[in-house]
């Protein structure tokens, strides 16, 4: 998998002041965004700052990578999928979690200095520190967490049943109950192709109102 490079030019401290949690740096297909409550939606644009509990939907193809505003953690959000991101402010930290309803993600989350970073389904729980994975949720099957680098412990909400996932290896969590984990194939890889699209160098500038109603302009350089 490619990995986003992300450069601040400008001070964070706008960033950390804001009600934001992460931002949109890149955007294909039929995306949209829901925020907490709302029945309505509007379209998903690179450059637009998202909220605690901002619900993501893409279409079969649409695709995703945001960045959460703290650390750079990239969450990627594949075709026909369907999440929720959640961010709360610990000073300049930002405790993280997906709650995938379903679809594919893959995700290169930093190490984690507070709470794990969480992700949940329908079927499982996964606590990450510090990771490279990629996930395909199905709510009527169950899930597979595929581990390119570090570790995570999952637990399969259906018995309780937790393991450890390393690196090169994929765990099948079913709506039955069962959590068995085995060599990565490259089958398994491959279905997770559109996360490794490699972007161009770009620049994206938004502004972001701080705690005083101050509008504040925010670059943001990636590749």
């Amino acid at each position: 998998m490619k990995k986003i490079i992300c450069t601040f030019v400008i001070a964070t401290s706008f960033i950390f002041s804001s009600s934001k949690v992460a931002i949109a740096i890149k955007v294909k297909g039929s995306v949209s965004v829901s925020q907490k409550g709302s029945s309505s939606s509007q379209k998903l644009r690179a450059g637009l700052p998202l909220s605690d509990q901002d619900r993501i939907k893409t279409n079969k193809n649409g695709f995703v990578a945001l960045m959460y505003l703290d650390d750079k953690t990239v969450v990627k959000i594949l075709a026909n999928s369907d999440l929720v991101v959640f961010g709360d402010r610990a000073n300049a930290e930002i405790n993280k979690a997906l709650d995938i309803k379903y679809g594919k993600v893959a995700a290169n989350v930093k190490p984690q200095k507070g709470k794990d970073f969480r992700i949940s389904t329908a079927t499982s729980v996964a606590s990450v520190k510090g990771t490279e994975l990629a996930i395909n949720s199905d709510p009527s099957y169950g899930d597979s967490f595929t581990l390119i680098e570090g570790f995570i412990e999952i637990t399969n909400s259906i018995t309780g049943e937790s393991t450890e996932v390393n690196e090169g290896e994929t765990a099948i969590s079913t709506q039955e109950g069962s959590l068995e984990v085995s060599q990565t194939t490259q089958e398994d890889l491959e279905e997770f192709g559109d996360a490794g699209l490699e972007l161009q160098t770009q620049e994206l500038r938004f502004e972001i109102e701080d705690e005083d109603g101050n509008l504040k302009e925010i670059l943001i350089k990636f590749q």
